[in-house]
């Protein structure tokens, strides 16, 4: 496993506005420090710079802390909407990496952490006591089949407009290359909200005019609110956010995400796949009955699961 990248950290000063604005320097060192954790990052090959390979073969080093404060400079306007409504977390979610490694992945730390029998329930606060989690001993992580063989193929939309047929999305390898998607290629750099469990209907806080997306959404009705001035700047998230996001937490406080006990699972609603008899978008949760993370998809107009779902997005940061 590498060792998080500091020295960047050193050497790069930023102006007091931007200092001011969101502390940049440490959330990319917490980011780069929580990849190496979740041993998402190797050591290229040809450029011998961390990073990852992605699903076309190519090299894609880790974001520098330099490209990163540029995107903040290109992006100031944006940033300096979206922070005051809660987005005060920088997110580096490797798109280009294969889902099957990045599952493999997960695997492996779930089997980690069940071994040292240090995995726990979702915590609200640090002040919460640990409550361990039963893990089950013959699958860590259940992925619809269906699901399972569209991933990292073009059956997979991403980022769509609507979920039809005019769906105006991209396939993953074209959102690898969009720049207002993946700023710097393969990696997309945002801002997240730091919260541990999504909030329950009626319960979301209005911040700077933006209201909190709650549970009990159909994925068609999140995406129209996705449309609407306070959400401007932001995109559903993708099973890449989702699964990245669930290894860096697991690794980092020893907590799974987005329990269905905790009315908490996920719609990964920056992604749309359709089948021969439905339009469906990804979901994710961990099952604390069962004991193992689930990853299947639903109707996008679904009513029946909506109660123990909500919505999440993330506001990605774009090159020139």
């Amino acid at each position: 496993m590498l060792k998080p990248v500091s020295s960047q950290t050193d050497t790069i000063k930023e102006t007091p506005p931007l200092k001011r604005l969101f502390p940049v320097e440490t959330e990319y060192a917490r980011c780069v420090k929580a990849l190496n954790q979740a041993n998402l990052l190797a050591v290229l090959p040809q450029s011998r710079k961390p990073g990852i390979i992605g699903i076309d073969g190519q090299e894609y080093p880790l974001p520098s802390l330099e490209q990163v404060l540029d995107l903040f400079k290109i992006n100031h306007e944006l940033i300096s909407m979206k922070i005051p409504q809660g987005f005060n977390h920088l997110a580096l979610t490797p798109i280009s990496m294969p889902m099957s490694l990045l599952i493999n992945r997960l695997e492996t730390s779930i089997i980690k952490h069940a071994a040292q029998k240090e995995i726990y329930q979702t915590r609200l606060s640090d002040s919460d006591p640990f409550i361990p989690v039963r893990v089950n001993s013959q699958k860590h992580v259940w992925v619809w089949e269906t699901l399972l063989q569209a991933l990292d193929t073009d059956e997979l939309v991403y980022f769509p407009e609507k979920y039809s047929n005019n769906h105006r999305g991209q396939t993953k390898q074209e959102a690898v290359t969009n720049k207002s998607i993946c700023a710097l290629p393969g990696w997309s750099v945002g801002l997240v909200e730091n919260i541990p469990v999504i909030p329950n209907t009626g319960q979301g806080k209005i911040l700077a005019g933006r209201k909190q997306l709650e549970t009990g959404l159909s994925p068609r009705e999140y995406l129209q609110i996705l449309h609407t001035p306070p959400y401007r700047g932001e995109t559903g998230k993708t099973l890449e956010d989702f699964i990245t996001r669930f290894l860096v937490h697991l690794e980092t406080t020893g907590e799974v995400s987005h329990d269905i006990a905790d009315i908490n699972a996920m719609w990964c609603l920056g992604q749309y796949l359709k089948i021969s008899y439905a339009e469906v978008v990804p979901a994710g949760r961990w099952h604390r009955s069962i004991g193992r993370l689930r990853l299947d998809a639903h109707r996008t107009g679904n009513k029946l699961c909506t109660w123990n779902c909500g919505g999440s997005s993330a506001v990605r940061l774009a090159s020139r």
